[in-house]
């Protein structure tokens, strides 16, 4: 009798066990991401969500965690929901970071349940010669042979997590200032240099290159200011993705890239332009 009631109890507890193991975890919350003025999305079990599907799920206040080139910005902020679109863009969620942020700045909702940045990036000084010439030899292949060589941000990270680190640079250059007449040699960029099979690749992220040929044309956009605004794991997932920020005189546009296979792939974006 005993072994028959100890064969039921055991099989009642293998029945349990195997219940909770075919029943999914529990989701996590949603967290959300979001720039200055705009809702970028979010991420919920490593997945990216857009903002559109995040946006109704904003609390009258979100704490956020901010974060910048350097790493977490002490302090924190808030985000607000501004209730209405900004600047006329109404394909963009509009929402405020409180205390005023300074602009290109990148928050992560901190109910995110790991560390958002698992590696510091190191930034390199901008008048370093050897990224200087790495700079002037990329501007070549863009038109660009005489100009001055002016690099705003240099930043070295692993990326991946694979102990391989790779540069981001920016660089804007307008000789007579980027709201004025563009000249011939101006420039505005930002290139991932990622090392493949032992060779040094420029990756373009963005730009804009003022090339004589293409001002003697007329047709060109208005000229923008490329920044690296932040690099962190915005997902969850150990690797760390990065934002960039472009700004002109009458618009802007955030957007966050991810690492696939070796190449920059852009997951989160929002821009105003008028």
């Amino acid at each position: 009798m005993k072994n028959k009631n100890f064969m039921r109890i055991t099989t009642a507890l293998l029945g349990l066990l195997i219940l909770n193991l075919t029943v999914p975890a529990q989701q996590e919350s949603v967290v959300m991401i979001a720039t200055t003025y705009y809702l970028l999305g979010g991420s919920k079990n490593g997945k990216w969500l857009t903002a559109e599907t995040v946006a109704p799920l904003i609390k009258k206040e979100t704490k956020m965690v901010l974060i910048d080139v350097k790493g977490i910005v002490k302090g924190g902020g808030i985000l607000t929901d501004m209730g209405e679109d900004y600047g006329g863009c109404g394909e963009n969620k509009a929402v405020r970071l409180e205390p005023e942020i300074r602009s290109g700045i990148v928050a992560v909702g901190d109910n995110a349940k790991w560390n958002p940045v698992p590696r510091l990036p190191k930034s390199i000084r901008v008048t370093n010669k050897s990224y200087m010439k790495i700079a002037a030899d990329f501007l070549k292949t863009k038109g660009i042979a005489r100009t001055k060589i002016k690099l705003s941000q240099i930043v070295q990270i692993d990326l991946e997590g694979d102990g391989k680190y790779e540069i981001i640079i920016a660089g804007n250059y307008y000789k007579k200032g980027m709201g004025e007449e563009q000249n011939a040699g101006d420039y505005s960029f930002a290139l991932l240099r990622k090392t493949v099979n032992g060779k040094p690749q420029n990756i373009l992220l963005g730009g804009d290159f003022f090339t004589a040929k293409l001002l003697r044309s007329g047709e060109f956009a208005p000229p923008n200011v490329h920044k690296i605004t932040a690099i962190a794991d915005l997902n969850g997932d150990g690797k760390m993705e990065f934002g960039l920020w472009e700004i002109y005189h009458e618009g802007n546009r955030s957007a966050v890239f991810e690492m696939k296979n070796g190449k920059p792939v852009k997951v989160l974006e929002s821009e105003c332009y008028v």
